[in-house]
């Protein structure tokens, strides 16, 4: 057997096998990803309010912010550190700030008045679909892996289709040339 071919063959059992465990990672993200860009009409996150028009400058200090957010009696919300991360959304004039619990606070930007107070799960989905809620072993293994896995299946499936390609071209070379040397003669 030609070293070609049996690079051909390992190519193929590569991606095969890398395919199918990588095949779990991706299938995780791509639904993740699809209930974070759906998340409103699924009705799992908050719908976005509207406030008051103001300018960035008219704005309440960050400090106010998590004052009022902290203050609404959400459960297991009292400080600053159940935050898990505050929005600003200049074209809505609000400020969205999003607890470690799945709870959310939409806060006018300029009066500081809360606008809502509904579960928000979109936090939970964003720390699954960045691999956080899993903690950085995760995150710096498993995607890493995934990630170079995901290198190695398009070079696999590169030489996978190219080398047949190749192989034909090859061979149509070599007929056209034994049939010149045929009609030569």
């Amino acid at each position: 057997m030609s070293k070609a071919l049996r690079l051909y063959q390992f190519s193929r059992k590569v991606h095969k096998w890398a395919g199918l465990l990588l095949s779990i990672v991706f299938m995780f993200l791509a639904i993740t990803g699809l209930l974070l860009v759906y998340m409103i009409p699924l009705g799992i996150s908050d719908e976005l309010k509207m406030g008051k028009a103001a300018s960035p400058s008219q704005s309440i200090p960050m400090d106010e912010v998590v004052s009022i957010a902290t203050s609404q009696g959400l459960p297991d919300v009292t400080s600053v550190e159940d935050i898990f991360r505050i929005e600003y959304r200049p074209g809505l004039n609000i400020y969205q700030v999003r607890f470690n619990n799945s709870q959310g606070v939409q806060i006018d930007v300029s009066t500081g008045k809360v606008l809502s107070t509904n579960p928000d799960y979109s936090t939970f989905l964003i720390t699954l679909h960045d691999g956080s809620y899993f903690g950085n072993w995760y995150r710096y293994t498993a995607l890493t892996f995934a990630g170079l896995s995901l290198i190695l299946l398009s070079f696999s499936g590169y030489y996978m289709v190219g080398f047949p390609l190749y192989k034909r071209l090859m061979a149509r070379k070599k007929n056209k040339r034994l049939e010149n040397i045929a009609t030569e003669k």
